[in-house]
């Protein structure tokens, strides 16, 4: 009886796993976020799905609180060599990225209140580039023809196997109240070539990309300035240059 009541429970949270990632493009949540349920597409260039209460008055957010930033290799990652305290200067660097972005409008602290968001932030599917390997396929300029075929038909960069790539799941919640008031997951593909702008941006960009994680800092600085655009907006802020 004992072992069919198991069997069921698994069954469920297995059919529920699968329902989440149908309805998030296929991608597998890490159970980071306290609810998945609100969020819907989001438009750009990217996989990305967005929610935001309008239950709340997301202009008495004056500063904004960090937890300390998780972070999920991704499964089936062909590449993992990793140090650990590379994934700790990674995360560090995504934190500092943060407070550079928003600290001049919006102070970071470490305490709660009723004018402080909290940030819970957790990078996943990372994969690290393997850059001895890469380095070798960017010396071969007519391999991108078959690397960028992968994504041709949609005008997107395509990925290869040793192109490091991450994924991300947020939400800011309420410090007194712990509701969710936004949440956000955008997986980023990183790119060796662009398709669009042709061979030599994608080999300048990636040629000076000696890092293992360069391209997942790139993708957490455009998140970083993602997260300073929704303040921003919450106060009536138009983007700068509009």
């Amino acid at each position: 009886m004992k072992k069919l009541k198991l069997m069921a429970i698994l069954t469920l949270v297995a059919w529920i796993g699968a329902a989440t990632a149908e309805n998030l493009g296929g991608y597998q949540t890490k159970e980071f976020l306290s609810t998945y349920d609100n969020l819907k597409p989001s438009g750009g260039d990217h996989v990305a799905y967005y929610y935001e209460s309008d239950k709340v008055d997301k202009s008495q957010y004056n500063k904004v609180m960090i937890d300390g930033i998780k972070i999920f290799l991704k499964d089936d990652a062909e590449y993992k060599g990793i140090d650990p305290k590379d994934l700790a200067d990674l995360a560090d660097y995504f934190h500092d990225s943060i407070v550079k972005q928003v600290s001049d409008a919006y102070p970071v602290v470490e305490e709660a209140g009723p004018d402080v968001i909290r940030l819970r932030i957790a990078v996943t599917d990372l994969v690290p580039n393997k850059p001895e390997v890469s380095l070798v396929t960017l010396a071969v300029p007519f391999a991108w023809v078959a690397d960028a075929g992968t994504g041709a038909a949609k005008g997107k960069p395509g990925t290869t196997a040793f192109v490091g790539e991450s994924s991300i799941e947020m939400e800011a919640v309420d410090t007194q109240t712990n509701e969710q008031v936004a949440a956000y997951i955008s997986t980023r593909a990183a790119k060796k070539y662009n398709w669009t702008k042709g061979v030599s941006q994608g080999v300048n960009d990636y040629m000076n990309s000696y890092s293992t994680y360069a391209y997942a800092k790139q993708a957490m600085d455009g998140w970083a300035h993602l997260i300073r655009q929704r303040l921003d907006a919450a106060h009536g802020i138009a983007p700068a240059g509009k």
